[in-house]
């Protein structure tokens, strides 16, 4: 069953939530504040290769990509569904 992901705007300018359609994630709170924290995860690896991730926040049911001030959302949000509805489904 595909993994539907929904991206969601945040009171942080500099944050987007992304809402999925299943709970994939555990119930343990993953963080990665990098990309060096995400190795050995490679849905986190593959998020952290798209320019302008800064970090990662998840649980259950959704995950909050975090970028820099200078961040492109408008390049970050459609790679970071590509990557979260096939690698995390």
């Amino acid at each position: 069953m595909p993994l539907d992901v929904r991206p969601e705007p945040t009171p942080n300018p500099n944050a987007v939530r992304f809402s999925l359609s299943s709970p994939v994630l555990g119930d343990r709170p993953r963080t990665f504040s990098g990309a060096a924290a995400a190795a050995g995860t490679p849905w986190a690896e593959r998020l952290f290769a798209i320019a302008g991730v800064a970090s990662l926040f998840g649980l259950r049911d959704f995950l909050t990509v975090t970028k820099p001030p200078a961040g492109d959302w408008d390049t970050i949000v459609p790679a970071a569904v590509e990557v979260l509805s096939k690698h995390l489904a």
